[in-house]
């Protein structure tokens, strides 16, 4: 399956080289289309074996949909909710299927919401999105088979933001656990980096679509994990969130993956015995049964 990036726009003056080095992974990464193109294919793969695997629509707009993995188990079931990345302007749901294979085996639902992308639509938009994605599945859980009370929502990149403000802005369902991989959870820095010519986020917006400066509940557990081999900027951005989680008495747990770059960390979140899986699904465990 070929993968393909729309191409950033020309920088401004305003473009800070700083955060442009720590945040604009296109120049750091050129390996990064065929880490997508080789999760792309194991997706697709993954689709068609499952036979029953299924479209849910959310919402009115074209990528308000859910691709659904129902578990082969009788009765209600845990629930994984994967949030893509892409800076909000690029990438899909279809790519990271894949990320279902473990938690399939282990008798968990999966599901990956798609959402509307940048510049057509701004950042307050794609977060309305998944949250309305998030509440559509629990108004819809006795017919999904899911146990409201056991769903882990995880997000990579941009979806860790996604994720973390869904869970920051609920009143209506309570997620047993949060995993951010590879987060931004800290909007200011990307003001200055031509990421931002495409987003089009100004001062108000990143400060109040931050999860860092949120409340957080404190009800879910928090799993804050990222590759050892990111840059300073994502490293903090884990580390800073994790500190913040934990200072509103939240239980946090910070994983820095040793090797792993921002893109390939996703493949120990398909590998049943990594530790970076094994981590996320112990939040479905009773607290005393987590895996540090």
């Amino acid at each position: 399956m070929a993968f393909s990036e729309s191409p950033s726009r020309v920088p401004s003056a305003s473009i800070d080289a700083n955060n442009e080095r720590e945040y604009n992974l296109r120049l750091r990464h050129p390996e990064r289309s065929a880490v997508y193109e080789r999760f792309a294919d194991a997706s697709a793969g993954l689709r068609g074996k499952e036979a029953s695997f299924v479209e849910l629509r959310y919402g009115p707009s074209p990528n308000s949909v859910i691709d659904f993995f129902p578990a082969h188990a009788s009765g209600s079931a845990p629930l994984f909710v994967f949030i893509h990345g892409g800076y909000w302007r690029a990438l899909n749901r279809r790519i990271f299927s894949f990320l279902a294979r473990p938690w399939l085996d282990r008798g968990v639902h999966v599901a990956l919401p798609g959402y509307e992308l940048a510049p057509a639509v701004r950042v307050r938009d794609i977060a309305d999105q998944v949250r309305g994605a998030m509440q559509w599945l629990v108004r819809n859980a006795v017919n999904l088979r899911i146990d409201p009370g056991r769903i882990v929502v995880s997000g990579h990149s941009a979806g860790a933001q996604l994720g973390a403000l869904a869970l920051a802005d609920t009143t209506d369902w309570l997620a047993a656990a949060f995993v951010g991989i590879s987060g931004v959870y800290e909007l200011e820095p990307v003001l200055s980096t031509t990421i931002n010519l495409d987003v089009r986020l100004d001062a108000v917006e990143a400060h109040e679509l931050s999860p860092r400066w949120r409340h957080a509940d404190a009800k879910p557990r928090y799993l804050c994990a990222v590759g050892g081999a990111e840059t300073n900027g994502f490293l903090r951005q884990s580390r800073d969130y994790d500190l913040a989680l934990r200072s509103q008495g939240c239980d946090a747990v910070l994983l820095e993956v040793p090797g792993r770059t921002h893109f390939d960390i996703l493949d120990d979140m398909a590998d049943g015995d990594a530790l970076l899986f094994r981590s996320a699904y112990s939040l479905l465990s009773p607290r005393t049964e987590r895996t540090p």
